[in-house]
């Protein structure tokens, strides 16, 4: 499974919403086809994780249902 941005070299990398005030904690993630590849916004040649876009969904949802129990502690 090749990285997102090495099947296509007009890849859009897109920052995440939730990264540090300064901004300087951030991941980013770029698709192509089935792809998804995530990285350090930082470093971003260091290297990345690839993974199926279903994979990546799941993460996502995952994470979401981790976030809306937490609002929901006391």
């Amino acid at each position: 499974m090749p990285p997102a941005q090495e099947a296509n070299s007009d890849v859009r990398w897109f920052k995440s919403s939730y990264s540090g005030g300064s901004g300087s904690d951030c991941v980013e993630v770029a698709f192509s086809g089935q792809v998804a590849s995530v990285r350090d916004s930082k470093i971003p040649r260091r290297g990345m994780l690839i993974m199926p876009t279903s994979v990546f969904a799941s993460f996502i949802e995952s994470m979401e249902a981790i976030s809306d129990g937490m609002r929901d502690m006391p």
